[in-house]
């Protein structure tokens, strides 16, 4: 039987559960029950070791071209911490995300959940040729949309052009939010579909992938495609707290 005594314990044990909860791929889809009952059977230093190492761990399925699909509690009760190989040392600062990445898409995807910018008002010109029937209100705002709603993400592009090789700065967040990205193939059926789901948005598309052939997208996982793959994205980052590692370009 539980005393009034054990409370700051066990409140100490649920808060340092959550901290790490929030973090796995699954995380709001998960058992929170279950994993948390894994939790509590760890030791103290298993549930330290369990915590600390999940970015290297989830940096190490990726390396392996794992996608972590399973519960937080098959990771807890397994034990699958103990996999990461001795010395990769988890996460614990912003990395360099490569071009067209698993991190460098989910930053660009961090970026686009941010309010469409403050656009300024279409031209005379424009005006005119909407008034002559030469021209459609909707598809000019949905590209000026596309050239100034998200210049952080422009921004991006713009690099992924001229430097390929730069990368982008991103924070362990962003890198724990990647890990189950699914690759696309560039100019595929699954591309075009994720291509409309922008242009339905008014988001910018991405640029020429030069030689890339495969390119990282939230995984897709019902028959709804892109547009649920896209909102669970939005949902997941708004319930564990948007951090962004972005480096001022």
């Amino acid at each position: 039987m539980s005393t009034e005594s054990d409370a700051p314990g066990r409140k100490t044990v649920r808060k340092a559960f959550l901290k790490f909860y929030r973090q796995w791929p699954t995380f709001g889809d998960d058992s929170d029950e279950r994993a948390f009952a894994e939790w509590q059977a760890l030791q103290h230093s298993e549930r330290e070791a369990a915590a600390s190492l999940l970015p290297a761990f989830l940096s190490f399925s990726a390396m392996k071209g794992q996608t972590v699909k399973f519960a937080a509690s098959t990771y807890l009760k397994e034990r699958r911490w103990q996999e990461v190989p001795e010395g990769m040392e988890a996460t614990t600062g912003p990395s360099i995300a490569a071009t067209f990445g698993k991190a460098w898409m989910a930053e660009r995807f961090i970026r686009l959940a941010d309010p469409c910018a403050r656009l300024p008002p279409l031209t005379r010109f424009q005006e005119s040729e909407i008034a002559g029937g030469r021209a459609d209100r909707k598809a000019l705002w949905r590209e000026r949309m596309q050239k100034m709603g998200w210049p952080a993400v422009n921004a991006m592009h713009e690099q992924a052009v001229r430097y390929p090789g730069r990368g982008v700065r991103v924070s362990p967040q962003t890198v724990l939010l990647s890990a189950d990205f699914e690759q696309v193939r560039v100019d595929g059926n699954l591309w075009r579909a994720w291509e409309a789901e922008h242009h339905a948005h008014g988001y910018p598309w991405l640029p020429d992938t030069g030689r890339v052939e495969w390119v990282y997208f939230p995984p897709i996982s019902d028959e709804d495609g892109p547009k649920a793959a896209l909102a669970a994205f939005f949902d997941r980052l708004e319930r564990i707290g948007r951090t962004s590692g972005a480096a001022a370009q």
